[in-house]
């Protein structure tokens, strides 16, 4: 056998392993984040995320606000992101989302950015972030004027 042949077989061999790994420790991920409920803001690997109380002084920090017309477009995008056959309730959850808005010449743009999930450890607790999502990346395109969608597009 040559070589090339032997790496592909041992590739061939591995592969499965990996994956099923791979799963194992997402499943771990899901599980962790289903048993647990932080009463606070999540970021990436569910971490409770810092914040400023009454920071509305500061007028340019788009962290605690957006202009009114994107609740507009929210609206529209958040009703069709529930009707989302394929994703069931708990994927839909807004605390596994952090919630993006700009626009363009035409559209509002509301991004659902799903957050990834954690690490977890040989203790059953996180340590770190998988590069895996528990919900699923959804941007969204809304006309300015209709406030009807114009597209939507799923992220990996």
């Amino acid at each position: 056998m040559s070589g090339f042949s032997q790496k592909c077989l041992i590739l061939l061999l591995i592969t499965p392993f990996s994956v099923m790994a791979e799963q194992a420790d997402v499943r771990a991920a899901k599980d962790w984040v289903d048993s647990h409920a932080p009463d606070c803001t999540l970021t990436d690997g569910y971490v409770c995320g810092e914040f400023i109380e009454d920071d509305f002084v500061t007028r340019h920090d788009s962290r605690l606000s957006v202009p009114g017309n994107y609740l507009l477009a929210w609206e529209t995008a958040w009703r069709d992101f529930r009707q989302l056959p394929d994703l069931d309730e708990k994927r839909k959850a807004l605390k596994h989302y952090r919630i993006g808005f700009t626009e363009n010449a035409d559209e509002y743009i509301v991004l659902f950015d799903a957050l990834l999930l954690p690490a977890i450890d040989d203790n059953g607790q996180p340590n770190g972030i998988l590069t895996v999502t528990y919900g699923r990346s959804t941007k969204y395109w809304i006309d300015r004027k209709t406030l009807r969608i114009n597209k939507r597009l799923y992220l990996k």
